[in-house]
């Protein structure tokens, strides 16, 4: 059996109008309902996300990210990506996602 790194959330408000999500660990079918789940506080205007400490990403991983990029235009915010390893920018770029994501320049 493959050995799993929990998914681990650290949140951040660098601003009244920013929420900061830090993901770390793996984004999977046992740990998307933790990102889905997420609660935001109300005000924010933009959601910047760091996937850089990613150590795995299934497709439910990356619907959980579609699921909240929608939560959050719904809130009438911008989800930015801020930073991610080249592996994912591939992955996004493969899938198509880096279309829907703002994706950090590199």
């Amino acid at each position: 059996m493959l050995d799993k790194t929990p998914l681990r959330i650290d949140v951040a408000t660098p601003d009244e109008t920013t929420i900061r999500l830090a993901l770390s660990g793996d984004l999977d079918f046992d740990t998307a309902a933790d990102l889905t789940g997420l609660t935001l506080d109300a005000g924010y205007h933009r959601l910047d996300v760091d996937l850089s400490g990613l150590a795995f990403i299934d497709s439910s991983g990356l619907a959980a990210l579609v699921r909240l990029q929608r939560q959050v235009e719904g809130a009438d915010a911008v989800l930015r990506v801020v930073a991610l390893t080249p592996y994912l920018r591939n992955l996004m770029r493969m899938t198509g996602l880096d279309k829907l994501f703002s994706l950090p320049p590199g």
